[in-house]
């Protein structure tokens, strides 16, 4: 794997986990929250400048639908997390006390809405290089000896139950009301294991990944029937 790959991966997924973490507010505590925000914000900077060259490229080129939705996602995102960061400071009560902002309801509100968002983004971010990350997935069965006959077997069979399992976390979570403004926090009651929220929240990931890889895929048979259709 190239090391340039390798590092933009590691990246991605210590942001990922950690944003999940940095959710979990009701179950670390504020000043654990507060600190894994400020890093998530980093590993979120550090992203884009390793990517730097994305945004330079951004004016230039033919866009076709895959590259719109791509450009609109990445974007999306981008105003989403300057959004969890802004108003993570605005309501913040240890790291940033000292600025002596008060926030308020609908502050912490947008905070909420903002992250869920931008685990609803990153999330169809992933789904559009999903095909990468499954060739690395498959470079690396392969040279551990793994049939890749049952490695697809048994990797459909975890995605439809992690999708399955998304569509009822997403009802029991009540994502409807975190995206669109109706929760000022992410209550989590006490007496449920504390892995089942980050199992709920991977697997609402799940589900966003999937629409976005398959939608693409389909997409993307459907051209190549339609070129079919005129070379004949």
């Amino acid at each position: 794997m190239p090391l340039r790959l390798a590092i933009r991966l590691i990246i991605d997924l210590a942001m990922t986990v950690l944003l999940l973490c940095a959710m979990a507010y009701r179950i670390t505590g504020d000043v654990a929250h507060e600190w894994i925000g400020i890093t998530v914000t980093a590993l979120f900077i550090l992203h884009n400048a390793v990517n730097w060259r994305w945004y330079r490229g951004i004016f230039t080129g033919k866009y076709d639908f895959r590259r719109v939705l791509n450009t609109a996602v990445n974007l999306l995102l981008f105003v989403t997390m300057a959004a969890l960061v802004i108003s993570g400071v605005l309501i913040s009560r240890t790291v940033f006390a000292f600025m002596g902002f008060s926030g308020g309801m609908q502050i912490r509100q947008a905070h909420t809405a903002a992250a869920y968002w931008g685990l609803i983004f990153i999330a169809v971010h992933l789904g559009m290089h999903w095909e990468m990350i499954m060739a690395v997935m498959r470079r690396t069965t392969k040279s551990a000896g793994t049939s890749s006959v049952w490695v697809i077997i048994i990797m459909r069979t975890v995605t439809a139950l992690i999708v399955i399992y998304g569509v009822y976390a997403s009802f029991d979570r009540e994502m409807g009301g975190k995206l669109f403004l109706g929760y000022s926090f992410d209550f989590w009651n006490p007496d449920r294991p504390a892995f089942l929220f980050f199992t709920s929240n991977l697997a609402i990931m799940g589900v966003y990944i999937c629409l976005t890889y398959y939608a693409l895929k389909l997409l993307a048979y459907r051209r190549t029937l339609k070129q079919g259709e005129r070379q004949s």
